[in-house]
């Protein structure tokens, strides 16, 4: 019997505990504070969606999951909480041998990009996140990963393209929109459309960013600039 799950924030908020890495900031040219880029780095806690948890409640895309085999879940539950534990190893042997079991599932990609990073392994997690999407187009954390390794890869294109697709999925999901806004900010050089996504950062977020607010107030100044010429 298939199920169906909606990219829910309150779903999302119950199942792990809510914490965002940070990438190195980047930083201004000409000076000025450093953007910093957010990757949730918490495991996907659901085995297709793969949501991170976001903020504000907004609709998303209903994504089901295919019909799991007997012990799928249970091996996930599993190797989610030896990852919590920081067990990495014995967590990747069991998420290894769900994605060999069922590659249509997402989470265990997502998990298995996590892992792979956290060894330093790069190219492993780029495969794992790229496999996730190949799972389920909608999966945000996925597509948030990819996005900005793409970014750092100079795929400016690439970046913007992961960033909109998980918008679209899931319009709360806060961390794309904030990173969709430094990527069009430092390197695009889309500044109007870049203030317009911090802005959407901060409507996700249950009260506004106050570090955030002060890269905008920085923003407004530029484009205000940019008019007079």
């Amino acid at each position: 019997m298939h199920r169906v799950f909606t990219r829910t924030l309150g779903l999302a908020a119950v199942l792990f505990l809510t914490a965002c890495g940070s990438m190195p900031g980047v930083p201004l040219l000409g000076g000025g504070e450093p953007r910093e880029e957010k990757m949730h780095e918490q495991p996907a806690a659901e085995l297709q969606t793969g949501a991170a948890p976001v903020v504000a409640p907004l609709p998303g895309i209903a994504v089901e999951t295919p019909e799991l085999n007997a012990g799928t879940q249970a091996l996930f539950d599993r190797a989610v909480s030896l990852m919590q534990a920081q067990q990495y190893a014995a967590a990747e042997v069991l998420f290894a041998e769900i994605t060999d079991d069922q590659p249509e599932l997402a989470g265990p990609w997502v998990n298995l990009g996590f892992i792979h990073a956290h060894n330093g392994d790069q190219a492993a997690a780029q495969q794992a996140f790229e496999a996730a999407i190949a799972a389920n187009p909608y999966n945000c954390e996925a597509r948030n990963q990819l996005g900005v390794r793409a970014r750092r890869a100079g795929q400016f294109v690439d970046a913007e393209t992961h960033y909109l697709a998980c918008i679209e999925a899931q319009p709360g999901y806060a961390n794309a929109h904030l990173n969709l806004a430094i990527l069009y900010e430092l390197y695009m050089g889309r500044l109007g459309e870049a203030l317009a996504a911090y802005n959407e950062y901060q409507l996700a977020l249950h009260e506004p960013d106050t570090k955030v607010g002060g890269w905008m107030m920085d923003l407004e100044r530029r484009v205000a600039a940019v008019a007079k010429r």
